[in-house]
């Protein structure tokens, strides 16, 4: 599937999970925010993508020891699109890294 087939069967399977929730009013609402992780091959390219977004949102782009984000509201709904910045990802990585071998005393 090409990419503008894979956008547009995306876009299509929103406008379905819309109708469907609006046509059975029992079905619970998934959460009020939806978030997209930019994967990119290095730092430049992820700040990029973000400020992108943020230039077609018209949002504030949020650059924050590399990271970057921006997102905007639809009525109740928030889109975020967001980068996580290779050191980041590297220091949380580290930060976490020991996670469930060490006990606390």
């Amino acid at each position: 599937m090409s990419a503008v087939d894979e956008r547009a069967a995306r876009i299509a399977g929103l406008r379905e999970l819309a109708a469907a929730l609006e046509a059975n009013p029992d079905l619970p609402l998934p959460d009020h925010r939806i978030q997209h992780c930019v994967l990119a091959d290095n730092d430049a390219a992820g700040l990029a993508k973000v400020t992108r977004a943020a230039e077609l949102l018209g949002t504030e782009l949020v650059v924050t020891d590399g990271s970057a984000n921006t997102e905007r509201k639809f009525d109740k709904i928030t889109y975020e699109v967001f980068y996580v910045s290779r050191q980041r990802a590297a220091d949380w990585s580290a930060l976490t890294s020991y996670s469930g071998a060490v006990t606390p005393c």
